[in-house]
């Protein structure tokens, strides 16, 4: 196909330099001017070269000459074709000494995971995936038989947690046994840790969880008639989080409200209800970023994001806004909530002061505001899985479908202080040739996890 790989490397820069500053003038037509362009959307020419540059990808690793590799053939989704040769990446987390750690599978599927520095990696054995306290102070590792709460992910471990049915009485009785399964059969989607590092919350498929010192409490988000007799169902999409000062929980699941709830005399009970603008609630998020950012943007809230088919969409409630037995419909678009997104399908989110970095399955982290201002795009490939951004909010990491980890770096802002390109600073130049995006946004390394394969470094 060529001569040499300068010469198939030249061509992979030329014309992928040419198409993706294209696409962002045409995009920014959009975004920034608020038209339609006139013309059509550029397309990719480079897409008879994806098995080319995927075999390259193969040998520059083995020859363990990854940063060559980068310069001959800066990373790049649009002409690739992933499909049937990737493994999904489902979480991924910035440790405080910037390693990555990294979860592979969904909650279906078999699970593992790697610690990540540089070119380096180390897979773990026995842990299947991990959470975290918002703060990172401390970390959840979940074994077959146990999970372990770490100070830091090395520290020592200051709690550990049985399964649910160990504990005896959860509320709730399973006909296939919830006495018999172990953390892996619970099909654990969520792990979060309470700030005190004392209690974790567990979504799964077989419900949600508040693991305790006095054991474990099960949280009813769907009234299921069928429990008394035949209780085998399953629930989709059940999520959960925690607020930083620890005084509330939000939950749900597909066929359930956006439910908050606070624990009183030992109870957790639902003191908000909140009627999703889409169905099937799928993920909901505290942001208390916004506590000393003034009433203009109502404080601190929580996001709360539903999937269903036909349409999907995220509100955001402000904690300020609570009274006693709080109800609202979002569908209804009740003014107690803030609209966020009214069409797209989040799969995963990133606080900062003035909304969220939402990460979509249109392989997009969208930036919006709570009052639902578009700020930019970046895109990812792959549906978005998971984001996490370093405590000096100068790298920002995200973990695909598609089976890729990017480190996006944010070290020089656009026009001293923006994130984004807007009118004033359009012309400026883009810092990455090779992203779609209108972000400060720097991709400077990926990993890509084959089937079978240890990471492959690009």
């Amino acid at each position: 196909m060529f001569k040499t790989v300068e010469e198939a490397s030249q061509r992979w820069i030329t014309e992928g330099k040419a198409y993706k500053d294209q696409l962002n003038n045409w995009l920014d037509i959009i975004y920034i001017d608020k038209k339609q362009p006139e013309t059509p959307c550029p397309e990719e020419t480079r897409k008879d070269m994806g098995a080319y540059v995927l075999e390259q990808i193969i040998a520059f690793n083995e020859a363990g000459k990854q940063e060559e590799l980068r310069k001959l053939f800066p990373p790049d989704n649009d002409p690739m074709d992933w499909r049937n040769i990737t493994v999904c990446v489902s979480q991924v987390t910035i440790l405080p000494d910037n390693r990555l750690v990294v979860t592979l599978g969904e909650w279906h599927q078999e699970r593992w995971m790697y610690i990540i520095k540089g070119n380096d990696y180390q897979m773990l054995d026995d842990i299947f995936m991990f959470g975290k306290s918002a703060d990172k102070k401390y970390f959840a590792k979940v074994y077959p038989d146990k999970i372990e709460v770490t100070e830091g992910w090395d520290g020592p471990v200051v709690k550990t947690f049985a399964p649910p049915a160990t504990y005896g009485k959860t509320d709730i009785t399973f006909k296939d046994g919830l006495g018999e399964l172990d953390f892996s059969g619970l099909d654990i989607h969520h792990v979060i840790i309470f700030p005190s590092g004392q209690r974790i919350g567990l979504a799964t498929a077989k419900g949600i969880f508040v693991l305790d010192e006095t054991g474990a409490k099960y949280i009813e988000t769907e009234d299921k008639e069928a429990e008394e007799e035949n209780y085998t169902f399953r629930y989709d999409y059940p999520h959960i989080d925690v607020s930083p000062d620890e005084k509330y929980i939000i939950v749900g699941s597909q066929s359930s409200s956006h439910l908050l709830l606070e624990e009183i005399d030992g109870v957790w009970t639902t003191v908000a209800t909140v009627e999703p603008r889409s169905s099937y609630p799928n993920l909901a998020k505290f942001n208390y970023k916004l506590k000393d950012a003034g009433e203009e943007n109502d404080g601190p809230q929580v996001l709360l994001s539903s999937c269903h088919f036909g349409g999907s969409a995220s509100v955001s409630l402000p904690i300020k806004n609570l009274t006693p037995d709080f109800s609202a419909s979002a569908y209804d678009g009740d003014n107690t909530l803030n609209y966020v997104d009214t069409r797209k399908w989040v799969f995963s989110a990133a606080n900062y002061g003035w909304g969220y970095g939402l990460g979509c399955n249109d392989g997009y982290i969208w930036f919006k505001g709570f009052y639902g201002w578009h700020y930019g795009f970046l895109y990812i490939g792959g549906t978005v899985m998971d984001i996490d951004i370093s405590e000096d909010r100068m790298t920002m990491v995200a973990a695909s479908y598609s089976g890729q980890v990017i480190v996006y770096s944010c070290k020089d802002l656009l026009f001293g202080d923006s994130l984004f390109r807007y009118d004033a600073n359009r012309e400026s130049k883009r810092p990455d040739d090779f992203s779609i995006t209108n972000t400060a946004y720097k991709d400077v390394k990926r990993y890509l996890f084959f089937g079978g394969q240890h990471p492959k470094i690009w």
